[in-house]
């Protein structure tokens, strides 16, 4: 977030944005008093409704966008020019005051987008400088598989198997339980994968320490769902790691993030073909392909053989 050049953030749009007529929030008045009679004592009634009378904060509202905005003269300078566009549309003390809490909550929304936006401008521009790179390293660098995976499922529980109730043969570890899977078709996915005959192995990714993850824009990780590799004849070897979504959640801006995040991995993967002094060779046979993706759960009968395991 540090290299992200803060001045190019447009506030003339959000201030255009403001209503200045929106509802102002009221503060209702109670009155209690005990009752002599009767076998309710604490008496309530309402007292009327009075508007509530607010100044105006910038060293406030600098503070609520700090988690955003980390440097707070930074965040002072945006909010200095969001007050001065919101004075051009008409807007006053009292009504600055009325309307805080709303621009609050909007400046807070526009600022979370925004920022992504010049984080991924930024992402992009290192990954075509080779400033950050996406490849297959063979070095201590690299991620490693870990050797064991834990489960909270009981000895005896029921592990997932094959269509034909055969144990599930190629996962990389073993046993995989049925509870584990936080859904059907999560459970089916793994269960056709374990079927294809090019399938040399296949991991269930989660979101946990040690497992694989992507560091893209945002700060939080993304922990792919499922990693893969397959093998067409002895020249042709792809690596493909998928993120599975639920149909509700396609187009939402987090599914929106990970498939470009994705994608990007994708497009830019390279296979180191150096080896460091003191270190074996990764002997490559044949031609290695990496692909990543996000596959809604709704397509994958279809995704998954088109485009994946053909």
């Amino acid at each position: 977030m540090f290299q992200v050049d803060w001045t190019k953030l447009n506030v003339a749009k959000l201030a255009a944005l403001i209503p200045a007529n929106a509802q102002v929030p009221e503060t209702q008045m109670k009155r209690i008093r005990l009752s002599d009679t009767g076998s309710e004592r604490i008496m309530s009634e309402d007292a009327g409704h009075i508007a509530e009378a607010q100044r105006f904060d910038p060293v406030y509202l600098v503070r609520m966008i700090s988690d955003i905005v980390p440097n707070p003269w930074v965040g002072r300078e945006i909010v200095a020019r969001l007050e001065k566009a919101l004075r051009k549309h008409g807007f006053d003390d009292a009504m600055l005051g009325a309307q805080s809490g709303l621009i609050m909550e909007l400046l807070r929304t526009d600022l979370a987008k925004q920022r992504d936006d010049l984080a991924e401008d930024v992402f992009r521009a290192a990954v075509e400088a080779g400033r950050i790179q996406i490849r297959l390293r063979t070095d201590h660098h690299n991620w490693r598989m870990p050797h064991f995976v834990e489960t909270d499922q009981p000895e005896g529980g029921r592990t997932l198997r094959r269509k034909d109730d055969n144990p599930i043969e190629r996962s990389l570890f073993a046993p995989i339980y049925e509870a584990d899977f936080s859904s059907q078709d999560e459970r089916d996915v793994a269960v056709y994968l374990d079927g294809e005959a090019a399938l040399k192995w296949w991991h269930r990714n989660v979101a946990r320490a040690g497992q694989f993850s992507l560091q893209g824009w945002r700060k939080d990780k993304v922990y792919p769902d499922l990693i893969f590799a397959l093998q067409h004849g002895d020249k042709s070897n792809r690596l493909v790691v998928l993120e599975m979504k639920g149909e509700h959640l396609s187009g939402n801006p987090d599914t929106e993030y990970k498939k470009a995040l994705l994608k990007l991995v994708s497009d830019s993967y390279r296979f180191e073909k150096m080896t460091p002094a003191g270190k074996l060779e990764l002997v490559q046979k044949g031609k290695t392909t990496v692909e990543c993706d996000l596959v809604l759960m709704s397509d994958w009968r279809a995704r998954l053989p088109n485009e994946f395991l053909n």
